[in-house]
């Protein structure tokens, strides 16, 4: 069986890690499947960060250039994956953001076409926009069956008789699967009359790096990333942008430090908010207490994991964040928004907290249960053993198989 996955997120090297988790599970994938990835970059760079530093801005865009490679490549230890790195035109999203599929299709054809058999080939686009509509459009010119995975944020965005609600009815609909991270998502598609019912629908999860995330001792990994041994330490890693609520997170810690706790909070992620959360921790007087740690690499997040008392995530929704789920294979507890999946994951006081979005005190309250709490880190690690490599692969092989018969 042939698949032919399309993302806006997969790892090009160095400058850009992005998709790692479709990475790991395309990797586990390629065991049993010949995968074809078609990774859809922007023909325009991301000039605003290069002009940051204008006069090497031409040295930054070589850079940039240089990590898409214009032919066919076959990644170490993937040898029945060849990805394709394929410029698209992406216009500003706030205005464009419905009409990228069909510049992702436009870019995508030619290389589909390509294909000398197309037998027992089913497309596979990760997230509805932009791939999940260049799917369902590549579906009708090559007669080729298509899934669609949901992952969370294409669902929570879609807001309800907008173009984009309506174009989102009419790929899912279209689809031969839809699948998802998260049965929250497949529910709120249902709940919003986007999908008729959940019929047509199943679970395909991410696969985790169980042997990379793993627990190592605690006071060791601080003593190496030079943390007092006595401090409780918050752990945050996202993209710092206000879907987050990282600004309600600074001032949940503000609120402990009030009670005298020896409390630092680390945060991992950059983004647009960023300068607005300096200047927050500016105001409050904290800057001791909270350091930006900017993007992190997969050995660094697992370190900073393990050197944590409690990892949070506050966001005003999610379908099912990874990091949570890294965080728990680490041994570190996880308090974090009621909302998306979960609830599903997170128990109170059995693997974490859960708290309300958008509140300071019932966010603080639950820090201050988590860091008072003695955790058996091994019991935390086996609470997600469900989202095992076997178990995830099953998940996928069901799925292809019901679109194949």
């Amino acid at each position: 069986m042939n698949i032919i996955w399309i993302t806006t997120q997969f790892p090009n090297g160095e400058y850009n890690k992005d998709g790692m988790f479709i990475y790991r599970t395309v990797k586990e994938l390629s065991k049993n499947y010949k995968i074809t990835i078609l990774a859809l970059y922007p023909i325009i760079p991301p000039f605003i960060p290069m002009l940051k530093n204008i006069k090497v801005w031409k040295k930054n865009y070589l850079e940039w250039r240089n990590t898409f490679p214009t032919n066919p490549i076959i990644p170490s230890g993937l040898e029945n994956v060849t990805v394709h790195y394929a410029k698209y035109i992406r216009l500003p999203r706030i205005n464009f953001f419905d009409s990228e599929g069909w510049f992702a299709y436009f870019a995508l054809k030619k290389y589909v076409k390509k294909f000398s058999n197309l037998k027992d080939t089913i497309i596979h686009g990760a997230w509805i926009f932009p791939a999940g509509h260049a799917a369902e459009l590549l579906s009708q010119k090559y007669k080729l069956p298509f899934i669609v995975q949901l992952m969370g944020s294409d669902v929570n965005y879609i807001k309800l008789n907008t173009p984009r609600y309506r174009l989102a009815k009419k790929i899912l609909n279209k689809a031969n699967k839809i699948t998802s991270v998260s049965q929250v998502l497949i529910d709120e598609l249902v709940n919003k009359k986007i999908l008729k019912n959940s019929k047509n629908t199943s679970l395909t999860h991410t696969i985790y790096n169980f042997s990379k995330f793993s627990i190592t001792d605690k006071q060791l990994i601080k003593k190496d990333l030079g943390i007092e041994e006595s401090a409780k330490i918050i752990f945050f890693a996202a993209a710092l942008r206000k879907l987050k609520n990282c600004d309600v997170l600074i001032r949940s810690v503000v609120n402990l430090l009030n009670k005298k706790n020896n409390v630092i909070l680390l945060i991992g992620g950059a983004g647009y908010e960023e300068d607005n959360l300096r200047q927050l921790v500016e105001n409050e007087k904290i800057n001791n207490n909270v350091k930006f740690l900017g993007n992190l690499d997969e050995d660094s997040i697992v370190k900073y994991y393990n050197s944590a008392d409690v990892f949070c995530l506050p966001s005003k929704s999610e379908g099912l964040p990874n990091v949570i789920i890294e965080s728990l294979l680490c041994g570190t507890p996880v308090v974090a928004s009621s909302v998306g999946e979960i609830p599903h994951i997170i128990e109170d006081n059995i693997n974490g907290f859960l708290v309300e979005p958008n509140s300071v005190e019932s966010l603080t309250l639950g820090l201050a249960n988590a860091l008072n709490t003695k955790w058996d880190r091994n019991f935390l690690r086996e609470s997600v053993s469900f989202l095992s490599v076997n178990n995830v692969l099953q998940e996928y092989d069901m799925a292809y198989n019901d679109v194949i018969k």
